[in-house]
């Protein structure tokens, strides 16, 4: 399998800096540095994989994808213009904010700001937090996965898997208070999923565009130590401890200070070039149950 893309970033907009410059340390575990009204937070070897900027919306402001080399980068960019989208070329300083060599940006059909990158900065000291014994798997499967809501399923997998060239991994749909949910799970390397897209039927029922996004530990100890940190925070709990049919991932789902959820996860099985796409009626099979405490 070729993995040349990946999630590289996630930028968010947030009225509570303070708010998550303390939960990124402290209950997700990762290193966090504040630059006057950024804050950036690492969870491997590069200088960043999550930004934070003072925003009204709390939600995320822009998907940076890493390109593996200039070739790939070029190729997405021809591939975006030749569907009809405005590409946004990056100056140099804005590149660096980014810390990347090159970037560009453009949107999806939900209105969502893609940022395409290549040539990440890496950071002087290795990556190390005594909350996540091992770390986080990233490295070419990118910082995790990201899922977000869409008003029309059918364009947005169009774009995602036409000119971004993403893959179809599996689907699902399942009922929710506000009716069918119907989802695409979509992937650019061995993850089984590093973006998903949901449509309900009643949008204005979730204010946001992103429902969550999900960082991988190494080892399944590290899981169970989160979810301490989570309950003793006095988290909400969405999601307890169980186990997606999909992906197989071992996860949980806690709410963040800007009202979206992370998950937490383990063991979710890699993608070979084999696989095939398949369809499920339901999105755990045990467990990830509200937690009432």
């Amino acid at each position: 399998m070729i993995e040349d893309l990946q999630l590289g970033y996630l930028v968010f907009d947030t009225r509570n800096m303070a708010s998550w410059e303390r939960f990124g340390s402290d209950l997700l575990g990762l290193q966090i540095q504040r630059h006057d009204d950024i804050l950036l937070a690492r969870l491997d070897s590069l200088q960043q994989r999550l930004i934070f900027q003072s925003g009204e919306r709390d939600d995320v402001a822009a998907i940076g994808l890493l390109a593996a080399d200039r070739d790939k980068f070029e190729r997405v960019l021809d591939a975006v213009r030749a569907s009809g989208v405005l590409v946004e070329e990056a100056t140099v300083d804005q590149a660096r904010a980014r810390r990347v060599k090159r970037l560009a940006a453009f949107q999806d059909p939900s209105g969502l700001r893609v940022e395409l990158a290549t040539a990440p900065f890496h950071a002087a000291q290795p990556f190390s937090s005594p909350l996540v014994p091992g770390g986080f798997l990233t490295g070419s499967q990118g910082l995790g996965h990201a899922v977000f809501m869409v008003d029309d399923l059918d364009v947005a997998m169009r774009f995602w898997t036409g000119p971004l060239g993403f893959s179809l991994s599996d689907t699902s749909a399942h009922e929710t208070a506000s009716g069918e949910s119907n989802a695409a799970f979509l992937r650019c390397n061995r993850r089984h999923h590093s973006i998903a897209l949901v449509q309900r039927p009643v949008r204005s029922t979730y204010p946001r565009r992103l429902l969550h996004f999900m960082i991988q530990a190494q080892s399944m100890d590290a899981v169970g130590m989160a979810f301490d940190r989570a309950i003793d925070a006095g988290l909400t709990i969405n999601r307890s401890l169980g186990r997606h049919p999909n992906d197989r991932m071992f996860s949980f789902y806690a709410t963040t200070p800007s009202g979206f959820d992370y998950e937490f996860g383990w063991g979710a099985v890699e993608v070979g070039d084999n696989w095939a796409a398949d369809h499920y009626d339901h999105i755990s099979s045990w467990g990830h149950r509200p937690l009432k405490v």
